[in-house]
């Protein structure tokens, strides 16, 4: 049976072989082109999903908390959307900036990877190998290899996304295979963005494509595109004075950003601010004040009080979750509603 339409050119961006383009100019410019980076290229993590439905001040804050987490100097995002978490995914925006006659989507390779509802695999690459877990259908942890781990890579690897089976022998790695899209849907704001990329040059190549080779198939893109951009568009408006103080935010988390990753690639280790944003994270959910905040090498000591009763146990095992720590433990101080918690800091990726 053929294809009702034909597929979209897919390319591959390789750590070892580069940019491999499919497709003529246009047939990417009609179709659309989606470019495949490979999961050497790409740095992944998550964080919890942020209220507010499908908003455009939900997606900016989104992009805004994830310009402060990255390593990455001058990145380019793509949002893994759950239901209560988000994975980030980034890559240097310089790897895509040469692309020329680009029409279409960016996606890292891992989000094509069929989903998994719950345990850990080894995943071939473009590049080499990929150790996933997932829990409720969305990826929470990965991690890359050149070649094929070992056994003990593999164990330190679910040690340190604290699942089940640490000590379990590598299996053996599933063969790469790519999706035709991703497991979750982009929700409509994310469309913005693409939205706002097309050049007056592109609109007059489609204008004249449009006129020469008329077809249904291309105007429902363009209508749908259209209705999207209007929906945005208004929403935009409405939102333009709130929205105001984000850019003086994304230039704030953008120099924030780049002072991480010059620290983390100087010193090998985690910038205390990066710890902090994370913990107070945690905290506020328990209603516990921090007082006081050491780093000391590998070692993480905090001064807590807790106004109300909360239950210690559940505090450890949310900081156990966090994977920027391990070995968590928590004692009484001297005063009432005291608290000492102390933890391992995993060394920085």
């Amino acid at each position: 049976m053929s294809r009702r339409f034909p597929k979209r050119p897919q390319s591959v961006l390789s750590a070892r072989r580069g940019v491999e383009r499919r497709g003529g100019p246009v047939e990417r410019l009609i179709l659309g082109e989606r470019v495949v980076i490979s999961r050497a290229l790409c740095h992944f993590e998550t964080m919890n999903a942020l209220p507010g439905g499908q908003s455009l001040r939900r997606y900016e804050a989104a992009k805004l908390s994830a310009r402060a987490r990255t390593p990455i100097a001058d990145p380019d995002f793509y949002f893994d959307w759950g239901d209560d978490q988000i994975g980030v995914w980034s890559w240097p925006k310089t790897l895509t900036a040469d692309l020329t006659e680009f029409e279409g989507e960016i996606l890292p390779e891992t989000v094509l990877h069929p989903p998994l509802q719950d345990g850990a695999r080894l995943m071939t690459t473009i590049d080499g190998y990929e150790g996933q877990v997932w829990r409720d259908g969305q990826l929470r942890a990965s991690r890359w290899w050149p070649s094929q781990p070992g056994d003990a890579d593999w164990a330190s690897f679910l040690r340190m996304t604290r699942s089940a089976g640490a000590d379990q022998i590598r299996p053996a790695p599933e063969d790469l295979v790519l999706t035709d899209r991703p497991a979750h849907a982009q929700p409509y704001t994310a469309l913005l963005d693409r939205v706002k990329s097309i050049s007056l040059r592109d609109m007059t190549a489609l204008a004249l494509v449009c006129i020469a080779v008329p077809g249904l198939y291309l105007l429902g893109q363009w209508a749908q595109l259209s209705r999207t951009h209007a929906a945005a568009s208004t929403e935009l408006a409405a939102l333009s004075e709130e929205t105001a103080e984000i850019g003086t935010a994304r230039l704030t988390a953008q120099s924030a950003s780049n002072e991480l990753a010059l620290y983390a690639q100087a010193l090998n280790r985690r910038h205390p601010a990066e710890l902090l944003a994370s913990v107070s994270e945690e905290l506020a959910r328990f209603s516990i004040r921090l007082d006081a905040f050491e780093q000391n090498d590998a070692l993480l000591s905090l001064n807590l009080h807790a106004d109300g009763d909360f239950a210690p146990e559940e505090l450890v095992r949310t900081m156990e979750n966090n994977p920027l720590m391990n070995s968590v433990s928590l004692e009484p101080g001297r005063g009432r509603g005291e608290w000492l918690l102390t933890a391992q800091l995993e060394s920085a990726q």
